[in-house]
């Protein structure tokens, strides 16, 4: 549900003429006349959700969605900090406004929301000229527009489906922009289906999806000393570990930017399911194995030739490591009975699944 919400307050937002961002760091980023909207969705806040998201906006104003009722006390509380929150009826709302805007064709002049400075002692509230009603009222009998000396008429059946699934119209959109951490994608989607098409025959869909990847990159110098001889172990270099399956990953990555540029708004967001300190200590280990040395030393006594086998291998203190958190696009091309990835970073077709969804044969 979170999903097909975010994916209708975006065009909401951007219908009513607000540039729209993903972030990985909160939901939605939505900018308008040079004022920052930092929004958030969850359902049943409490007071320590709130806190901690109002900790985080540090521009802007922040915007808290949620899909439940809020409790009174909570909401409060969350006003005081200096957020907006809007409840489900709110939510819809909203939407019905921006429906009913672009019906009438003036969406661009919708204000979601208005400038910090519009908003006292850190509360938020509805525009004095514009009265709420429930989204249902919006699509039942005849809606007369809010604004003053204007009021046209447009008759609509009740909708038969859900609110989640109302899609409401946006402006073309040319392309898409997200604040992520990324490799830039460079393989068209056309381009995609002809390289893919020998590999599943017939190509029936073709889809898009980012892919975290924790990139890690060290350093090591140890130097061990076993009787007369000094054991040097040293070592430096970059990889990367799938964020989806934990596995040390070849994925190429030539470049990363923290603004990512895509076609349109067709993709498949993937959520990390390997946490930073699971990343870290798997990373660990396999580079303790990689560097660990097993060495013969053979020694004389008489006519004997005596073998000893010894084992050096580095500690964690000894291994300089660094972590973050990078999203490859990746174009999955589907077939009838198999499918086939290819890096949109770098064009490389891959040769194992980078989920676990993927069927490759």
């Amino acid at each position: 549900m979170k999903q097909e919400l975010l994916r209708i307050l975006r065009d909401v937002f951007r219908s009513a003429g607000y540039s729209v961002n993903e972030s990985s760091r909160y939901d939605l980023i939505a900018e308008k006349d040079g004022y920052k909207t930092i929004i958030k969705f969850g359902s049943d806040p409490d007071m320590s959700d709130l806190k901690f998201f109002a900790d985080q906006v540090l521009e802007g104003i922040g915007l808290y969605v949620s899909t439940t009722d809020v409790d009174p006390d909570v909401k409060l509380y969350g006003e005081d900090l200096g957020l907006i929150i809007w409840e489900r009826d709110e939510v819809s709302m909203h939407i019905g406004r921006a429906v009913l805007a672009d019906i009438e064709g003036t969406a661009s002049e919708l204000e979601l929301v208005r400038e910090p400075s519009a908003y006292s002692s850190g509360r938020s509230r509805l525009s004095e000229t514009s009265e709420p009603r429930p989204f249902s009222d919006v699509f039942r009998g005849t809606v007369v527009s809010t604004r003053e000396g204007v009021t046209p008429s447009y008759h609509c059946a009740t909708p038969a489906f859900p609110l989640a699934e109302v899609m409401v119209p946006a402006h073309a959109v040319d392309s898409v922009h997200l604040e992520l951490q990324a490799a830039p994608l460079k393989l068209t989607k056309d381009r995609a289906a002809a390289m893919g098409k020998p590999h599943v025959q017939t190509v029936q869909a073709v889809i898009l999806k980012l892919v975290p990847f924790w990139r890690y990159s060290y350093s090591l110098k140890v130097e061990k000393k076993y009787r007369s001889k000094i054991i040097d172990i040293s070592g430096e270099g970059v990889g990367y570990l799938n964020a989806l399956n934990g596995s040390i990953s070849n994925i190429a990555i030539t470049e990363v930017s923290d603004v990512l540029e895509l076609p349109d708004n067709d993709y498949e967001f993937k959520t990390q399911i390997i946490t930073h300190a699971q990343a870290k200590d798997s990373i660990l280990n396999m580079l303790i194995d990689e560097h660990t040395k097993d060495l013969r030393f053979d020694d004389t006594k008489g006519e004997a030739i005596i073998s000893e086998h010894k084992r050096f291998k580095p500690a964690v203190e000894d291994i300089n490591l660094r972590i973050d958190l990078v999203y490859v696009p990746i174009w999955e091309v589907k077939g009838p009975r198999n499918s086939v990835e290819l890096n949109a970073h770098t064009a490389e077709v891959l040769t194992h699944p980078v989920d676990d969804d993927v069927e490759f044969i």
